[in-house]
């Protein structure tokens, strides 16, 4: 039975999504010669990765599908009229091709306008993204800076040295944050490449307010000579004193408010002005561009796990298939320089940008638990006499094991502090957070009703994330969690040292995660986890899962019946 629903599950989740309708039953009858006979036919659309509309018309075992772009009814009549008529001479009714004649035009205007008047209203309104800002290029010219050094010991200042022309933007974003902007252009001819070091974030009104605090630095650093060539000045007066300079200080620097201005919209939805992640350019011919939020029909993301383990040995009840919807809050998307913290432990050595808070994520898992492993029965231990005898028995729960067997959990985890370094491709994460959850017990294998009882955990992870390109990620990571259950009529207890003793209410869980970006509709995952109580790593459960993202407010299945 385990292996049938693992294989239905798979099924399910490697199919693709699409908007699906039923045919008029008149308009497929009018291209039919023989009006006696029924043929139920499918019309399927979507938009494809590559932004061509792409519509599939099937019937039993015959399909034919075609492209448009753009999605215009002049193209859309004569490609669908085709279609149907290419189903129907491909479908045999007792082994007789079906026959086709020419269709009624009144039947085909009214009903073929319907059709597409609902398709291209669910592509117009399910794939709307409202506009959540405007970005505007400041200047085709944009001032560049130098840091001028001074004498020993004081502060270093940044010194206007020219402005540079011929600009071009690229930007990212991501996430809430502008993950990467890149600036060039040319002073005196001379190609100049501009960075930054960290992603921006750009979330609320306050971060856009705060980008004048950020700055892009020149990929290359520069000599006197070079920069003096560069100088509107005949000379920019730079001196060198005997201390010690970063490299960062031989870098020329760009202000991000001389070079945009982000403009966001008002919106009574938009707490968070966060654009969808998408790339952008600006140059001389594109002076400005609309950012736009994320549809409403990708707000709440899904992920369908189904357990390796459960799957191929029976006495391992993780549940055959576990659904995780998670929702990202940002909180405080803004980071700063670790160079200020180069004495704080090693954080120059793995980290380029810092922030504290910069998330919530609220969270809600749910596992569906063969029936004959979804509730936890007592062990029993001995107790035995000095001679080897049995003094007495006692039954008891461990708190692990009302984990593993934990119906559903819902809560939030809070990131504390996140640590980047673009040039590693890596993010770290430190978080805490908590998660309610409901486990189903027996007193004794033979009680048929069984009870529930509610438990807390406390989570405090550390995290690596490695980045090699959007689309593949992995990342490990470290949970130490504090585990309490709200029945003080269970006997909990755990084992130790093989002892029965107090309850152990600190569990330890090792994750390896790894996930493909495989297209617009989801992703696909694999990780391990292995949990075990902190003071006994003997005592412990791994899983092994695949799982699937979907987006929980799409429209995937058959709307209904175009008639």
């Amino acid at each position: 039975m385990k292996k049938v629903l693992f294989i239905c599950s798979l099924l399910i989740l490697t199919s693709s999504f699409a908007q699906q309708y039923t045919l008029p039953v008149d308009l497929v009858k009018t291209f039919m010669k023989d009006k006696n006979t029924s043929l139920d036919m499918v019309i399927k659309t979507k938009l494809g990765d590559d932004n061509f509309y792409e519509t599939i018309v099937e019937s039993k075992d015959n399909t034919k599908s075609f492209k448009l772009r753009p999605l215009t009814y002049p193209n859309f009549e004569i490609k669908l009229k085709q279609a149907i008529k290419d189903v129907i001479t491909t479908t045999e009714i007792d082994g007789e091709p079906l026959e086709t004649e020419e269709p009624n035009p009144e039947t085909i205007s009214k009903n073929i306008r319907y059709v597409f008047a609902e398709i291209i209203t669910y592509h117009n309104t399910e794939e709307a993204k409202p506009v959540v800002a405007k970005i505007y290029l400041k200047s085709s010219e944009i001032p560049i800076y130098y840091r001028k050094q001074k004498k020993l010991f004081e502060k270093a200042k940044d010194t206007f040295l020219n402005t540079i022309k011929k600009v071009s933007v690229e930007i990212s974003f991501y996430g809430g944050f502008i993950e990467k902007i890149q600036l060039q252009g040319t002073i005196n001819e001379v190609p100049l490449t501009f960075n930054n070091k960290y992603s921006i974030g750009i979330s609320s009104t306050k971060n856009i307010q705060e980008l004048d605090t950020y700055r892009l630095f020149s990929d290359n650093t520069f000599s006197d000579t070079e920069i003096n060539n560069m100088s509107k000045k005949d000379s920019v007066n730079i001196t060198k004193e005997t201390q010690e300079y970063s490299n960062e200080d031989n870098r020329l620097r760009v202000n991000v408010s001389d070079i945009i201005r982000y403009v966001k919209k008002v919106d009574v939805n938009a707490n968070d002005v966060s654009p969808v992640p998408q790339l952008l350019i600006l140059d001389k011919n594109q002076t400005e561009s609309e950012l736009h939020k994320e549809e409403t029909s990708k707000l709440f993301e899904a992920v369908v796990y189904t357990d390796f383990l459960g799957l191929f040995d029976e006495d391992n009840p993780n549940g055959i298939v576990q659904t995780e919807v998670n929702k990202r809050f940002n909180i405080n998307t803004k980071r700063t320089d670790t160079k200020w913290y180069h004495k704080l432990l090693f954080l120059p050595l793995i980290s380029e940008g810092i922030g504290t808070f910069q998330y919530l994520d609220a969270s809600f898992q749910f596992s569906k638990i063969e029936s004959d492993s979804k509730f936890v029965t007592p062990d029993t231990f001995t107790f035995l006499k000095d001679d080897g005898t049995i003094d007495k028995t006692e039954d008891f729960y461990s708190p692990i094991s009302l984990m593993r067997r934990r119906n559903f959990a819902i809560g939030g985890i809070l990131n504390l502090v996140t640590m980047e370094n673009q040039n590693a491709k890596l993010n770290m994460y430190i978080n805490a957070g908590f998660l309610f959850g409901r486990t189903s017990l027996k007193n004794s294998i033979d009680d048929l009703e069984g009870f529930h009882t509610n438990n807390l955990e406390i989570p405090f992870e550390y995290q690596f994330h490695i980045l090699p390109e959007k689309r593949v990620s992995f990342s490990i990571s470290d949970r130490l969690s504090w585990f309490e259950t709200f029945d003080s009529n269970i006997n909990l207890k755990s084992i130790e040292d093989n002892l029965l003793t107090s309850k152990n209410r600190w569990l330890n869980s090792f994750n390896i995660d790894f996930n493909v970006d495989v297209s617009g509709t989801g992703r696909l995952f694999l990780r391990y986890k292995l949990t075990h109580e902190l003071d006994n790593i003997n005592n412990n459960f791994s899983r092994l899962q695949f799982g699937y993202s979907f987006y929980l407010l799409k429209n995937n299945g058959v709307k209904k019946k175009l008639n």
